[in-house]
């Protein structure tokens, strides 16, 4: 209870200085009536600036009543916001440019992970350290599917560093398997971010190779999104939120040690873990130029089937300029 007054007080804190940004009244016009509006998440460190807002208020002074729902993948999430039992979902970058040469009709609407090789988020996992990508040829891998994030970065990391992305065998697997399918010889090698991959590399069996920075220096890792439909009917609700996840996370980013509790309460990772790993940089907007690389790496390594713009993913209510 304490630690979430302290949050609330901060937040307070970061509103008046957003108080330009946020605005006085709701989206509907009146500080009396919330929307209520549905997230379908998976618990990441990239949830932050999101619970953050939740937890102290910011929606709520926004005019929004915002539910969190914990979903087992991004491919259920996006299921459930085009059946309309999700408002907004959230999911790593890739599953967004499958949907976009299907048709379907999502639009990114705000940022949540970067991921920066300055500051590894994420990437494989092996029981022995990988020299160069001819170590992978012929090996199986784990990811949540053979055209996500991970997966990707592995197939640009192993062509960098000579070995052939056509070699590399991939089975589905849940991210947080990994470590024991590795253990257990089943897979050589697993696609993990944190906060899991924290405990994986804890007890020093497993090491990291950070396969992701071959994609690009820095990019946006994963987006919150919502369906073309729900974004017409609720513009209001769309540039709010946008909104409040921008100012959520410049303080958050700037706060990480106030957020530790908030995220070992949502994701289940003890406090003492997340204190001591590594933390995400949530992003404030959303710009093309963190989104093209990766559309341009998931074309060459065959993830992707055609390239095209950045900004056609992109909410035209939320586009940065």
């Amino acid at each position: 209870m304490d630690s979430f007054r302290g949050l609330r007080i901060a937040a307070i804190a970061c509103c008046v200085a957003f108080g330009s940004m946020l605005g006085v009244l709701s989206p509907a016009g009146s500080q009396n009536a919330l929307i209520p509006v549905h997230l379908g998440v998976t618990p990441n460190d990239d949830m932050v600036s999101v619970v953050y807002a939740q937890k102290t208020g910011m929606f709520e002074k926004a005019g929004l009543d915002v539910t969190i729902e914990k979903a087992s993948s991004g491919a259920a999430i996006a299921a459930a916001v085009v059946s309309g039992a999700y408002d907004i979902g959230k999911t790593s970058i890739t599953p967004m440019f499958d949907a976009h040469e299907r048709g379907l009709p999502f639009v990114l609407i705000a940022p949540a992970a970067i991921y920066e090789a300055k500051a590894p988020y994420g990437g494989l996992v092996s029981a022995i350290p990988l020299r160069s990508g001819k170590d992978l040829d012929g090996k199986i891998i784990g990811s949540n599917s053979g055209n996500d994030i991970g997966t990707l970065g592995i197939k640009a990391w192993m062509a960098k560093t000579g070995g052939d992305p056509a070699a590399l065998r991939h089975i589905e697997i849940p991210l947080s398997a990994v470590p024991a399918a590795i253990e257990q010889h089943r897979i050589d090698g697993g696609e993990m971010v944190y906060p899991p991959l924290f405990a994986a590399l804890e007890g020093g069996k497993l090491h990291l190779t950070p396969t992701l920075s071959a994609i690009a220096p820095a990019f946006l890792f994963s987006v919150w999104f919502t369906t073309k439909d729900y974004s017409a009917r609720h513009p209001d609700v769309v540039k709010t939120f946008a909104r409040v996840v921008a100012a959520a996370a410049t303080y958050t980013n700037a706060h990480p040690a106030e957020t530790v509790k908030l995220l070992a309460d949502f994701t289940g990772v003890s406090a003492d873990d997340i204190a001591r790993m590594p933390r995400v940089r949530n992003g404030s907007s959303l710009t093309p130029e963190l989104i093209q690389p990766v559309i341009d790496a998931a074309v060459k390594y065959g993830t992707t089937k055609a390239t095209f713009p950045a900004a056609d993913l992109i909410d035209p209510l939320v586009l940065a300029k």
